[in-house]
C-alpha cells in the first residue's frame, strides 16, 4: 500500500511537471523562431561550421525557424502522452491497456525526438549556408543521442509488454 502511495504522490507531481513543460517548450520554440526572423544573421551564431559573415535571408530564417517548431512537436506530444499517464497513476490506475498505449505512443513519439535531434539541425546548418561560398552538411550524432534513441526504444517495448500484461490481466479477470 505504502508503494501505491508514493507512486501516486510522485506521479502528481511529475503530471504538473510535464503538462508545465508541454506548454512552455513551444513558446520558447516560437519567440527563438521569431528572434531569427527578425534578424536573420543571429542565427549564424547556432551554427559554428557555417562561416562568419554569410549573409541570412528572412526566408532561410523563416525556414530554420519553421524546422525548429515541426521538431518539436513530438517532443511536446510525448510531454502530453507523460502528463495523461502520470495523471492517471496518480489516481491509482496503474496496469492498464490505456496506459500501455500511452506508454507505447510516448516512445515512438521519443523516436522521432531523437531522429529530429539529428536530421533538424542538419537541415538548418544546409539552409543558412546556402549563401556561402561552401555549402555545409553536418551530421551530427554523438552518444547522448544513441542513448536518447535507446531509451525510447526501451520506452515502446515496455509499451508493448505492459500492452501484452494488461491484455492477460483482463483476461484472468474473466476466468473469476
Amino acid at each position: 500500500m505504502e508503494e501505491i502511495a508514493r507512486l501516486r504522490k510522485l506521479s502528481g507531481i511529475l503530471y504538473g511537471v510535464a503538462l508545465a513543460l508541454s506548454a512552455i517548450l513551444p513558446v520558447v520554440v516560437l519567440i527563438y523562431a521569431g528572434k531569427g526572423v527578425t534578424d536573420p544573421s543571429s542565427l549564424l551564431a547556432q551554427a559554428p561550421l557555417v562561416p562568419a559573415g554569410t549573409p541570412v535571408s528572412q526566408v532561410q530564417a523563416g525556414l530554420v525557424g519553421a524546422l525548429g517548431i515541426l521538431s518539436v512537436l513530438p517532443m511536446v506530444a510525448a510531454l502530453r502522452g507523460m502528463a495523461r499517464l502520470f495523471g492517471r497513476y496518480a489516481e491509482g490506475t496503474v496496469l492498464e491497456a490505456g496506459n500501455a498505449e500511452t506508454i507505447l505512443r510516448i516512445g515512438r513519439a521519443l523516436v522521432l525526438v531523437a531522429l529530429f535531434t539529428i536530421l533538424v539541425p542538419t537541415a538548418q546548418t544546409l539552409i543558412l549556408s546556402w549563401a556561402a561560398p561552401d555549402k555545409v552538411l553536418a551530421i551530427g550524432l554523438d552518444g547522448g543521442t544513441l542513448g536518447f534513441l535507446m531509451a525510447a526504444g526501451l520506452l515502446t517495448v515496455i509499451g508493448w509488454a505492459m500492452r501484452e500484461a494488461a491484455r492477460v490481466k483482463a483476461e484472468n479477470e474473466g476466468f473469476v
